[in-house]
């Protein structure tokens, strides 16, 4: 709870500052601007889980509306908020390999003692809905933007895919190992199904922008910058950390039919949490809508303030 409070405190200081000084000599621009990137999980491997998880990246692409108010405090600095909203589709997942040990038994009643081994990656698809609100900075032409974004995926879609798998039955009354064969449990790799995504139905994330803005005339310039959004919360629901195996062989309880079927499961079980990544470069046009006159925008050579009408 006191950690909670002191990031409300932190964000409310670097939007009650911007407002106050916004107050003085200030301008407002909208922009549209795409980004495009990569994205990924960071996952905290489940307690006992035998095995490693890591990330497994994917891309992204974002299309992005602004509105960002500055006010100025010299000829060289300004400071303000920027609103904006975003709308994006993208593939991000886990990958890593697992053991699982369990017992079964055969229709006779003999006891077979499984190893289960695999290597697997769960990748999701899906689309996001996007809203920012950011501290904004600007130091000559560069552009600073620092601040929460609070995602919502939607229309997500999943796939497991197991590239190695070794299943192995012992049956200790005779000492007797049987691997990868159709009587005990086979798995034929590469091995892919479709799997309903456990993504959270919302995560808050903190957004940092850096970049570059160059001028076309006092009322429009282009800008490129750097983007990196991590999670700083997301809900505990999000992650269904069922405990069954990630390949689970069934019990040959069928004399007339003595082959198992074998069932590959969500590799949530393996994990405890995630974070969401992402990452790239945004492009993006901005303008004024504004019919006054503005001096020429952080044109350092004139020593002309961007944020001072005329």
């Amino acid at each position: 709870m006191v950690n909670n409070m002191r990031f409300i405190l932190v964000l409310c200081t670097l939007y009650i500052v911007p407002l106050y000084f916004s107050l003085w000599a200030h301008t407002s621009m909208l922009s549209i601007g795409v980004r495009g990137g990569g994205q990924t999980y960071l996952p905290d491997a489940a307690l006992g889980a035998s095995g490693e998880v890591k990330p497994a990246f994917g891309g992204t692409g974002t299309l992005d509306l602004r509105y960002s108010f500055y006010g100025c405090l010299t000829d060289r600095f300004g400071i303000g908020f920027t609103l904006g909203a975003g709308i994006g589709y993208g593939t991000a997942g886990i990958q890593g390999n697992h053991t699982d040990t369990y017992t079964n038994f055969d229709y006779l009643g003999n006891q077979m003692d499984y190893t289960v081994s695999s290597a697997f990656k769960q990748t999701d698809r899906f689309a996001k809905g996007e809203a920012t609100l950011m501290a904004s900075f600007c130091f000559g032409n560069v552009i600073l933007n620092l601040g929460p974004r609070f995602m919502v995926p939607f229309a997500a879609t999943g796939t497991v895919t197991i590239s190695e798998a070794s299943i192995d039955a012992y049956y200790p009354l005779y000492d007797v190992h049987v691997t990868d064969q159709l009587i005990t449990g086979k798995l034929e790799t590469p091995y892919q199904q479709t799997t309903t995504s456990s993504l959270p139905p919302y995560t808050a994330l903190m957004a940092l922008e850096l970049g570059y803005e160059w001028t076309l005339n006092t009322n429009h310039s282009l800008g490129v910058q750097l983007f990196a959004d991590i999670a700083v919360w997301t809900p505990k629901s999000s992650i269904t950390n069922v405990q069954s195996p990630m390949i689970s062989v069934a019990p040959i309880s069928n004399a007339n039919d003595p082959v198992p079927s074998v069932i590959v499961n969500s590799p949530a079980a393996l994990i405890s949490s995630r974070r969401y990544l992402d990452f790239g470069i945004r492009a993006y046009y901005a303008f004024s809508s504004s019919s006054a006159r503005r001096s020429p925008a952080r044109d350092t050579r004139l020593h002309h303030n961007r944020y001072l009408w005329w």
